[in-house]
Order: C-alpha cells, then structure tokens, then sequence
C-alpha cells in the first residue's frame, strides 16, 4: 500500500481522526494530510518539531527491543487531541492527531488491520 493510500484509510478510521503523518526515523516528514474541517492547533514549525521529538523518542524505544519487546505504540493526551505514534514499517513512524474524547484503542486496532 502506498503511502497517501495508508494515510487516508487512517483518516476514515473516524471523523475524530484529525491529522495524519508519516515520517522517517530521523523526524523528517514523508506525507502528511488533514481531515477537511480541522482546526489546525499549531504552526508548521511546532508540528515539524513535534515529528522530530517523536522520532527522537521512537529510536531511543528501539533501545529497549530486547529487553521489553518491541513498542506497538505510544499515546500522549492533551487537553484538547491526542497524539498516536505507531510503526508505520521498519523505517518510518504515523503520527495520528485525534480528538481527546477518541478512544485511540480503536484507532490502533483498525491501523493494526491495514497491514
């Protein structure tokens, strides 16, 4: 499956689903693509930097591989979204944006079965 392809399955998962990235292990972003009525929250740079500590953060995961197993994914809830980052192959990460109130178990269920 291609990568936009990916991206706006991931982005049907449901209407709370607000932002959907791909990057690469070093945080630079491949593809990434906003539902229609979403309010963007923060600027270009602070999203890219946010990539970046999320990539960072990944790696350093990776880390713990034979001690721990390998990471399935990490959620960071804010007041106002939630932030999901899974694998997304062997090289790069999704980083999902939701709403608060979405339980991300069923965003990572239905990304889990695209594969």
């Amino acid at each position: 499956m291609e990568i936009h392809q990916a991206v706006e399955k991931v982005l049907k998962v449901s209407p709370s689903v607000r932002v959907v990235s791909v990057c690469d292990l070093k945080g630079k972003l491949v593809f990434s693509e906003r539902a229609k009525k979403v309010n963007i929250l923060v600027s270009k740079k602070q999203s890219l930097a946010s990539l970046k500590a999320a990539a960072k953060d990944w790696n350093r995961r990776k880390k713990l591989l034979k001690t721990l197993g390998s990471c399935k994914y990490v959620v960071a809830e804010y007041e106002h979204v939630k932030r999901i980052i899974m694998p997304a192959g062997r090289n790069h990460i999704l980083y999902i944006t939701t709403t608060a109130s979405l339980d991300h178990n069923k965003v990572v269920r239905k990304v889990r079965s695209f594969k």
